[in-house]
């Protein structure tokens, strides 16, 4: 049996937050599919894969796909 180690403790809990994130995602923007929803989540989160402090984010990825969902069509936000 392998001990965990800090890194995948860490991954764990992030794992449970992106799932939380998903939820409310979900509750708030009824009209987008959970497959889509789950989608942003991870193209987000995947943009934050080298950082060395993961601590916000869960934080950062939500607003990111919130500003996504809010942004009228054709029109880009500023990456």
């Amino acid at each position: 049996m392998r001990t965990p180690t800090l890194d995948t403790l860490a991954t764990e809990q992030l794992d449970i937050h992106f799932g939380q994130l998903e939820d409310r995602l979900s509750h708030d923007y009824t009209d987008v599919t959970r497959t889509r929803l789950h989608d942003l989540v991870s193209r987000e989160r995947a943009r934050f894969t080298g950082a060395r402090i993961h601590a916000f984010v869960p934080i950062l990825v939500e607003r990111a796909v919130r500003t996504t969902l809010t942004t009228p069509p054709g029109k880009h936000r500023r990456a």
